[in-house]
């Protein structure tokens, strides 16, 4: 839990993103701001002014910073280029969101207005290690940058849940390293045993190693029942 102090400024920052992310007159794209804004406080997530991988000289940064269910803490390097987002906003009321595939030509060429990168903390020697969790970038958009963003963010907090999701072959890879690295670091909650543990890297490493999809789901429905007491409902 933050102090009444950490608490405070991290109010502070949040004020700046909104401050300095905003575009006027693109109102989805401001609601997302203030929805990533509002899950890192509710996830206790620190933003952190400065504390990005790398800054867009043409834009501004920043950082959240945010620990999964395994104890691993990720960052996420939020890049803004505000020329975009006004481009957008220019003739914004002209377009015609009941054609489907409206967000998705507009983000084409404008989708990295926001755009992000993460990283988990390393204990072994202090380095930030790029992970990519994102969906097919190749894909026509579906949503607005900082919406997706959001979701990121609740599948880091979630980690250990997530990875058993079909899609998070990259977060199931690197909970086999870094969920290990978590434990004997003690940044896992304190009533994680040994046993709890290494039946979820278990489940996990037999998950990645599936020879089909029928092997995966199988093995999935096996892990759900084990490690949470659940049965697949999809």
């Amino acid at each position: 839990m933050k102090t009444e102090t950490e608490n405070k400024m991290n109010k502070q920052r949040i004020d700046w993103v909104l401050k300095h992310f905003r575009c006027e007159g693109l109102d989805p794209h401001n609601r997302s701001i203030e929805w990533i804004c509002e899950t890192a406080d509710e996830l206790n997530a620190t933003i952190d002014i400065g504390g990005e991988s790398r800054r867009h000289y043409s834009g501004r940064s920043f950082a959240i910073r945010v620990r999964g269910t395994s104890g691993v803490l990720y960052r996420i390097s939020v890049h803004h280029r505000p020329r975009f987002a006004e481009i957008a906003a220019e003739r914004f009321a002209e377009i015609d969101f009941s054609d489907e595939d409206a967000i998705g030509l507009l983000m084409r060429p404008l989708k990295y207005m926001l755009d992000y990168e993460i990283h988990w903390l390393d204990e072994r020697d202090g380095d930030w290690v790029h992970i990519c969790i994102h969906g097919h970038r190749d894909r026509p958009a579906t949503c607005w940058p900082g919406d997706e963003l959001v979701t990121t963010l609740l599948t880091l907090s979630d980690d250990l849940r997530q990875a058993l999701e079909k899609s998070m072959n990259t977060l199931r890879s690197t909970l086999g390293k870094s969920y290990m690295i978590s434990w004997c670091s003690r940044n896992t909650p304190a009533d994680v045993t040994w046993g709890q543990m290494s039946s979820h890297l278990k489940h996990l490493r037999i998950m990645e190693n599936a020879g089909s999809e029928e092997d995966f789901y199988e093995a999935r429905n096996i892990a759900l029942m084990e490690l949470y007491g659940e049965e697949d409902q999809s």
